[in-house]
């Protein structure tokens, strides 16, 4: 109800009269000022309510993801469940989706809820549902084409995997990978014949017994073989020989060669268990004057493959590699001209000059000792059954026989070292 201003008093006696009416004009005044300043604050409330709604709206979406009742936005129960969702257009819609629709989750149970965020008519949004066994499903629309639904993993379901691949893994070695079944070759099965093509071998790693006596290209006669084959063209093979102490430790070493399919069989490279030999002398040696003498090195100190024949005087190999020679020879000689040029011969032949010493005459030659040692050394590529020995062209003046001291292995010697496991042919 409006505010209603006082009458006026109006009597007869006027001073009395205009006595009170003064203060009702007062009053009547207030009342009008204070009906202006309830407007303008009503007004001001309304403008200030209007900026705050205004701003709630700008920085709020204020759109519904559910019905009023709290249900699901979208409740499908027929058609495609995908073309529905999208055509909800843009925002954040929940929904449902009953058991018979196209295009829900496969292998879902039930009835399917969740959220989709549609991110625009240009085809991207993002789906996050569930089922009534607690499965989880995502699927994602990019650029209008839907990547397919994805089954989250729970860990019940993430052990079980485990548990089966494991148990898969244990039987599947226990058929396949135990030694006699995959790894050790026998019986038809074990290659016997060293040139056999590789690609006649099968995959994987496999071990062979190499029996006595097979001469087919092996680098021993007997020994045993473990393949690695990846592939006909990334094959390697190795060859063990046995340590068998009763022959000298002759059966020992290892060695390896390749297989590429198209150029076969590389040579065998020895790889371990490379020979020593060293050998001297005993007493002394008559050296004839003009001629080239084999030294008779007849001494054995070491020979880690018992490959010197101290009947022969000579070394023998019993595979093929690169060989370091060294050789010393300690001489009985008189002062006079003397020249003694010391040769390295393989399979009879001299190889190589690996020292001389020449001394010119002297000018009082006489019968007074003038020893001197002839030492050198040199490599030696060598096939296997190749030999070697050492010779010496002894020339002097006079007609005095000259010899090779009995000295020690540590002035006469012939030394032959294995260096490396494969002669490379010659290019």
């Amino acid at each position: 109800m409006d505010i209603q201003k006082p009458r006026r008093f109006a009597t007869t006696d006027r001073a009395h009269a205009d006595l009170f009416n003064e203060a009702i004009d007062q009053l009547n005044v207030n009342d009008e000022r204070i009906a202006k300043r309830a407007e303008e604050a009503e007004e001001k409330a309304k403008a200030y309510a209007q900026t705050n709604i205004n701003q709630l709206k700008e920085f709020a979406q204020l759109v519904k993801i559910t019905k009023d009742n709290g249900v699901e936005k979208l409740h499908i129960t027929d058609g495609d469940a995908l073309e529905q969702l999208f055509n909800l257009g843009p925002g954040y819609h929940t929904f449902a989706v009953s058991t018979h629709v196209a295009n829900r989750p496969p292998g879902s149970l039930g009835y399917i809820r969740g959220t989709f965020l549609n991110a625009g008519t240009d085809g991207y949004g993002f789906i996050i549902a569930t089922d009534t066994a607690g499965n989880i499903f995502t699927n994602t629309i990019n650029g209008g084409v839907w990547k397919g639904w994805q089954k989250s993993e729970t860990d019940s379901g993430s052990q079980e995997k485990t548990d089966k691949a494991s148990a898969d893994l244990k039987s599947y070695i226990e058929n396949n990978y135990t030694n006699q079944h995959l790894t050790v070759l026998t019986g038809s099965q074990a290659i016997q014949d060293a040139t056999t093509s590789g690609n006649e071998y099968p995959f994987g790693f496999t071990l062979m017994d190499i029996g006595q006596n097979n001469t087919t290209g092996y680098p021993l006669n007997f020994g045993f073989v473990k393949n690695e084959k990846w592939s006909d063209y990334r094959f390697s093979q190795y060859f063990y020989g046995n340590a068998d102490q009763r022959n000298g430790y002759n059966y020992t070493g290892t060695w390896i060669r390749h297989w590429w399919s198209g150029s076969g069989w590389t040579n065998w490279e020895k790889i371990s268990g490379y020979i020593h030999v060293n050998v001297s002398t005993t007493g002394k040696q008559a050296l004839i004057k003009g001629a080239i003498n084999k030294i008779e090195y007849n001494r054995i100190i070491k020979d880690s493959h018992n490959l010197y024949d101290t009947s022969k005087n000579r070394f023998t190999a019993s595979h093929s590699g690169m060989y370091l020679v060294g050789a010393g020879v300690y001489i009985e000689n008189l002062m006079n001209y003397s020249n003694f040029e010391l040769m390295v011969y393989r399979n009879g032949i001299k190889y190589k000059n690996i020292a001389q010493y020449r001394v010119p005459t002297p000018a009082n030659p006489s019968a007074a000792e003038l020893n001197v040692g002839v030492y050198g050394s040199c490599t030696v590529p060598m096939d296997a059954g190749d030999y070697l020995e050492i010779y010496m062209y002894v020339g002097h003046n006079g007609n005095e026989t000259r010899y090779v001291a009995d000295r020690t292995g540590e002035y006469n010697y012939f030394d032959i070292m294995e260096l490396g496991g494969i002669n490379y042919p010659r290019r």
